[in-house]
């Protein structure tokens, strides 16, 4: 009897649950005070409240900015497809990995005429990515259907990343580059953090199978495991400086003066730069990989008025 009772409530109750989903963002943006959400969120990752007044910390002043000024640039630049318009503009269309298609519909993409090797995601969001090595090998028909679910699902929301939400979803595809860094699983992921410009440290993401996999480097190569949060046990590897290091730095300049912060994540595969994306909030302001050290002196060198 119960069971029964259980099965029917689940038939009844389940198209309300997808009619929740489906209007969830929309109810999430137009009702709910972004502002308190996103103290309430910093709360609950550091112990207190931020201090709108006189913020001190990385993440503290990054809220800061995305409340007190405008930020409509953002969007662009978190878009993985538009972001390659303002990468030309600035004259490093060089350094652009290969694009190999984009999609407004899943339906619309024609695997055929894709290479045997591709990266494929949506523009919007994070993680939303299939590396695809061999596509003979791979599922395409589960990819197809990730990717329709991914396109559908708003970025942003849970954790009031406001820039994204006016984000027009997409799927492309680019070249998959070559990992040729011997020590690490998968091809090595180089954040600079960046202010006004100028580049301030490196975070190496490898084996990107954990997030927390990180080495830090300053501007001279030299290893600052203090930057690396506490809580991160693992015994960060010694990544060799990359051969388009100082390139890598130029370029900072070139595509970050106009911000006051924002991380610019890069790739070198077989002796060349290849620029990944801009990011403005990292980590979703948790703080992600970042010791508390780290967010201080880097709450210093960001400057706001």
């Amino acid at each position: 009897m119960r069971h029964t009772i259980k099965k029917i409530l689940k038939i009844f109750l389940y198209p309300v649950y997808q009619l929740y989903k489906f209007l969830r963002p929309t109810i999430v943006r137009k009702f709910q005070n972004p502002k308190k959400v996103a103290d309430k969120l910093y709360f609950n990752n550091f112990g207190r409240h931020i201090n709108w007044n006189h913020p001190t910390e990385l993440n503290e002043k990054i809220r800061w900015l995305q409340f007190n000024t405008d930020i409509s640039i953002w969007t662009k630049l978190a878009d993985k497809y538009l972001v390659r318009e303002f990468v030309k503009e600035k004259g490093c269309e060089d350094i652009l990995i290969p694009l190999l298609g984009m999609w407004e519909k899943v339906d619309d993409i024609d695997f055929d005429k894709l290479p045997d090797s591709f990266v494929i995601k949506t523009n919007h969001g994070s993680g939303h990515v299939f590396a695809v090595t061999d596509k003979s090998k791979c599922n395409l028909v589960q990819i197809r259907k990730d990717l329709k679910k991914f396109i559908k699902t708003p970025f942003g929301i849970d954790t009031v990343e406001t820039h994204y939400f006016k984000i027009y979803p997409v799927i492309i595809a680019e070249k998959l580059l070559l990992n040729d860094l011997a020590i690490s699983s998968s091809i090595a992921d180089y954040k600079f953090y960046c202010f006004n410009g100028e580049p301030f440290c490196c975070g190496v993401f490898y084996d990107r199978g954990e997030e927390k996999n990180v080495t830090f480097y300053d501007m001279n190569w030299c290893r600052h495991d203090e930057w690396r949060n506490e809580k991160n046990k693992s015994e960060p590897k010694d990544i060799p400086q990359p051969i388009t290091f100082e390139q890598m730095k130029s370029t900072c300049k070139i595509l970050a003066s106009e911000f006051p912060f924002v991380r610019m994540d890069y790739y070198e595969s077989e002796g060349k730069l290849y620029f990944g994306e801009f990011t403005f909030t990292p980590a979703a302001l948790t703080g992600g990989s970042l010791s508390k050290l780290a967010m201080i002196v880097m709450g210093e060198k960001l400057k706001i008025s």
